[in-house]
């Protein structure tokens, strides 16, 4: 999000030391790596860095209605501790990789409106640390996209999505949040979700009528499963599994 100046930490007078965290790598995919650098500059006075740690965040909607940060990864520096000296500048890389269930910010290159951030903590010693923060913009894996188009054929689109607080009943899950598609039809009537359960092999897909107004799994309506690999992607017609998932539902009662 451009320099930062930390303020409070050059006590001089001077210019203060700034800090920008730069991610190099563009609309990474769950599972894929993630690279960038940290732009320190040690203002006229210098900086002493006693620790620095990157973690990818999310908001997530609580049961209460309260929003919540979860941290979904934590990215490695190539250095953590050293001494910017006044004037210099230091470049620190740091890299990692997303896990496979890390939420989805982007579908067919439009935002979905979640909030993911790389959030940047540097310590300069006791009751002396500042955050820079910066937007993670992560694409839809080629088998979200290839589920979402069969889906929006049917006359179903992407709406918008939501971090929600909760599990699966019946279903390991790393973090107790789940990501939920809201979809709509034509003239914009909610119609559908859909949530998907991922993992390197391929994705559990979750199919259920639209209920935005409920953030319990088990408050929602019953959703009809079907899995996808993800080497089927491309190679496999989508659109039976997705119109039989679609008719289950029709003869669901709720």
């Amino acid at each position: 999000m451009g320099l930062r100046r930390l303020l409070g930490l050059g006590d001089d007078g001077g210019d203060p030391p700034e800090i920008d965290t730069r991610i190099a790598t563009f609309a990474p995919q769950p599972g894929q790596r993630i690279e960038g650098e940290v732009l320190l500059r040690g203002g006229s006075a210098g900086l002493k860095v006693e620790g620095l740690y990157l973690h990818v965040v999310g908001k997530v909607l609580g049961r209460n209605g309260s929003v919540e940060d979860r941290e979904w990864a934590y990215l490695s520096p190539s250095r953590s501790y050293l001494d910017v000296a006044p004037g210099a500048e230091e470049r620190i890389g740091f890299h990692g990789r997303l896990p496979w269930d890390c939420p989805i910010t982007e579908v067919d290159g439009r935002t979905v409106g979640v909030d993911l951030s790389l959030t940047t903590t540097l310590s300069s010693g006791p009751q002396r640390s500042v955050r820079d923060i910066d937007f993670v913009h992560v694409a839809a894996p080629p088998l979200h996209e290839a589920v979402l188009s069969a889906l929006r054929v049917e006359g179903h689109r992407v709406a918008d999505a939501q971090l929600l607080d909760g599990s699966i009943p019946e279903v390991d899950l790393r973090h107790s949040w789940i990501q939920t598609f809201h979809l709509e039809d034509g003239t914009g009537v909610p119609s559908s979700e859909v949530t998907f359960v991922n993992n390197p092999v391929g994705a559990m897909v979750y199919v259920r009528r639209a209920a935005r107004h409920l953030t319990r799994w088990d408050e929602k309506p019953p959703a009809v499963p079907f899995p996808v690999a993800h080497h089927e992607t491309g190679e496999v017609d989508l659109g039976p599994r997705v119109r039989e998932a679609l008719d289950q539902l029709d003869r669901l009662r709720y």
